[in-house]
C-alpha cells in the first residue's frame, strides 16, 4: 500500500497509469464506459470514478464503512450498502449518480444484504455519447442531512494528532499520492536520515559542553550537577597533562584512603620493617601494597604446591577418598530395595493404586532377601 493501478492491451501493453493510491477494488460499468478505483475493507472508502474514453476522472465519492459496491444495469448510477454482521451499526444502502452527487439514502437497522434487480444484458440501455447529467435528487437525502446522517468528508491526507494539525507535512513523511518525493530502493532503511548527530550536536535539555558533558579536548568529563557548587580540580590536573586530570585525581584518592592504613601497619611492626618495605624508585605505594600480601601455599589432596609434604606436618584425609567394600556396597543398595518394597506396601494396605512397574518390584522382594542373606553370611564366615 499505496496500491499502483494500470491499463494493458491484449498484448500486455501500458494504455494508461492512473499512478499510486490506496485502492483495492477495480470494477467497470455493463457498458464498459466508466471504471472505478476504490479502497474498502480497512481503507478509507474513496471512490474515483474515471472515464474510460478519455481516462480523465469524472467525480470522487467519499463512503466510509462500504461493505458492498454496484453499478446499476444502466451504467449511470451506483450503489453502495453497508451490511452486517461486518459492521451492526449505520446500515443501509446509498444509491450515487457517476458524476458524484448523493440520490438516495435508505438506513436500515440490520442490513445483510443488497443488490441491483437483475436485468438481461441485451435490454439494458445503451450509455450515451455524453456523461448524462444527474437527476433531482429524491427527498430522504434531503432529511438525512437534516438528522446529520450525510456524508461528511473526511480531510485528505493521513491522520494527525490534535497537537501536530495545521501544519506542513514535511516532503519526507508524505506518501507518493499527497505529493512527497517517489520511493527509491536503498539500503532497507525505512527511516528517514535525521540532520543531527548524536555526538557532535547538543540533545535538547541535556545542557551545553561547557555544562560538564565534553571536554575541548572531546573527551568526557563528570556531569555537573545544577546548583551545586563547581568542583575544584585535583593539585597537578590542570598542569601540562591537563587531559589526565580526572585519572590522577583518582590515583590520588586512592593513595589517601590507604595512608591510615599503611601507618596502622607500620606501627604494629615497628619502624624498621616499614621503612624497609619502600623500594628505592619512589614506588611506595605498589611495593606497599606487594608486600602487605600474605603468602599462601594451596595444597592439592593434602600436598604442598608441588605435591611434596613440608617436613612435620601430617596430611589431613581427603573427604570421600576411602573406598567401600564392594560387598558392603552390594549390602547396602539391597537394603535400600527392601525398604523401597516396604514403602510400596504400606501404600498398598492405604489403598492406593500401584503401577505394573511397582508391582514388579514387589514381586523380587523374595529374590532381593535371598541375595542379601547370601551376601550376609559370606561377610559373616
Amino acid at each position: 500500500m499505496p496500491a499502483k493501478a494500470m491499463i494493458f492491451d491484449s498484448r500486455v501493453r501500458t494504455l494508461h497509469d492512473f499512478g499510486s493510491a490506496p485502492v483495492n477494488t477495480i470494477s467497470f460499468n455493463p457498458q464498459a464506459r466508466l471504471v472505478l478505483l476504490a479502497g474498502f475493507g480497512n481503507l478509507a472508502g474513496k471512490i474515483d470514478i474515471v472515464d474510460r474514453r478519455t481516462l480523465g476522472k469524472i467525480a470522487t465519492i467519499e463512503a466510509p464503512n462500504t461493505s458492498y459496491c454496484a453499478w446499476s444495469p444502466c451504467g449511470r448510477f451506483l450503489l453502495t450498502a453497508v451490511l452486517s454482521p461486518r459492521l451492526r451499526v449505520d446500515n443501509g444502502i446509498k444509491i450515487w449518480h457517476c458524476t458524484g452527487p448523493l440520490m438516495h439514502v435508505q438506513p436500515v437497522d440490520e442490513l445483510y444484504q443488497a443488490g441491483w434487480r437483475p436485468t438481461p444484458v441485451d435490454q439494458a440501455p445503451a450509455f450515451a455519447q455524453t456523461i448524462p447529467p444527474p437527476p433531482q435528487p429524491a427527498p430522504s437525502v434531503a432529511s438525512a442531512a437534516v438528522n446529520g446522517k450525510s456524508p461528511s468528508a473526511k480531510p485528505a491526507g493521513a491522520y494527525r494528532p490534535p497537537g501536530a494539525r495545521g501544519l506542513a507535512t514535511p516532503a519526507i513523511f508524505r506518501r507518493e499520492d499527497e505529493g512527497g518525493a517517489p520511493r527509491v530502493p536503498g539500503s532497507g532503511s525505512a527511516t528517514p536520515p535525521r540532520g543531527y548527530s548524536g555526538r557532535s550536536a547538543n540533545v535538547p535539555g541535556s545542557g551545553s559542553p561547557a555544562n560538564g558533558f565534553y571536554q575541548a579536548n572531546g573527551q568526557g568529563a563528570r556531569r555537573q550537577v545544577p546548583g551545586a557548587p563547581p568542583r575544584t580540580p585535583p593539585a597537578g590536573g590542570a598542569g601540562a597533562n591537563g587531559s589526565n586530570g580526572g585519572e590522577n585525581g583518582a590515583l590520588e584518592k586512592k593513595r589517601k584512603k590507604k595512608e591510615p592504613k599503611k601507618k596502622e601497619k607500620g606501627g604494629a611492626s615497628g619502624d624498621g620493617q616499614s621503612g624497609a618495605a619502600t623500594p628505592p624508585n619512589g614506588d611506595g605505594e605498589t611495593s606497599a601494597r606487594t608486600s602487605a600480601r600474605p603468602s599462601v601455599d594451596v595444597q592439592v589432596n593434602g600436598s604442598g604446591a608441588n605435591g611434596v609434604v613440608p617436613a612435620g606436618q601430617s596430611v589431613p584425609p581427603t573427604p570421600g577418598a576411602e573406598q567401600l567394600d564392594p560387598v558392603a556396597k552390594k549390602v547396602r543398595n539391597l537394603n535400600k530395595k527392601l525398604k523401597a518394597i516396604d514403602e510400596l506396601k504400606e501404600k498398598a494396605k492405604r489403598g492406593e493404586r500401584l503401577e505394573a512397574t511397582q508391582l514388579k518390584k514387589m514381586e523380587g522382594e523374595a529374590e532381593i532377601r535371598k541375595e542379601l542373606a547370601a551376601l550376609t553370611g559370606a561377610g559373616a564366615a
